[in-house]
């Protein structure tokens, strides 16, 4: 039965997910190999950033800047890519929660809930107070020195929450860093598939995929029952 609630932060509960992240991956393509689908750059600077392996933890700015230079010199782009962390980080600073976001929330009475999101602390904190977003729990990879879908941060979540993973849901847009992360814990998983994505075969299996955030109050409400 769920008795609690972790949430993803960027493309779930702030309308700053994909869609900035292809700008500027844009952006990157139109300044330096016009004919490169900016999806496609996307694709290798996901992989770099999810695969990104340190011997000591770097924040979010400068493992977002390592994993964009490399996925540019992949595909043969000689740049810096300091100014386009730079031109994401402008937009992140700026995010607006998405229109369902406060009214769902509101309608989760006696859920405990916790945000859990690659992100450096300050920073995102200050974007949820910003939105007058707030939660038991803001849990980030600069906090506790990990990024999902790695285990950590969704442990150090389920230990502030005192839940065991089989009464957590997490929500999150991402397969790899939300729906693989949480599931390999045993936590449920709802995928928030906004832009209307085909999974793929090989892709991580969400337990629920919605839309929006709008029928999350419900579905949580039949999840509680055990339904």
């Amino acid at each position: 039965m769920i008795r609690a609630v972790t949430f993803d932060a960027f493309g779930t509960l702030i309308d700053t997910g994909r869609d900035v992240l292809i700008h500027v991956a844009r952006a990157v393509c139109q300044d330096h190999r016009s004919g490169l689908p900016p999806e496609r750059l996307l694709e290798t600077w996901d992989r770099y950033f999810f695969g990104a392996q340190y011997d000591e933890f770097e924040n979010l700015a400068t493992t977002t800047e390592d994993s964009l230079e490399k996925a540019m010199a992949d595909h043969g782009i000689d740049a810096e890519a300091g100014p386009y962390v730079e031109m994401l980080e402008r937009m992140w600073s700026h995010a607006k929660a998405y229109p369902e976001t406060a009214r769902v929330l509101a309608r989760m009475d006696g859920f405990p809930r916790a945000v859990v999101s690659n992100a450096d602390d300050a920073f995102l904190k200050d974007i949820l107070r910003k939105n007058g977003l707030t939660f038991d729990h803001v849990v980030t990879s600069e906090g506790v020195r990990a990024y999902k879908p790695r285990a950590r941060i969704f442990e150090i979540a389920l230990g502030r929450l005192g839940a065991e993973p089989a009464d957590v849901v997490h929500v999150g847009d991402s397969l790899t860093a939300d729906v693989e992360g949480a599931s390999r814990l045993g936590m449920a998983t709802v995928w928030v598939n906004r832009a209307g994505l085909a999974r793929g075969a090989s892709d991580p299996r969400p337990d629920h995929e919605i839309p929006d955030l709008d029928p999350l109050p419900a579905l949580l409400d039949e999840l509680r029952r055990g339904a």
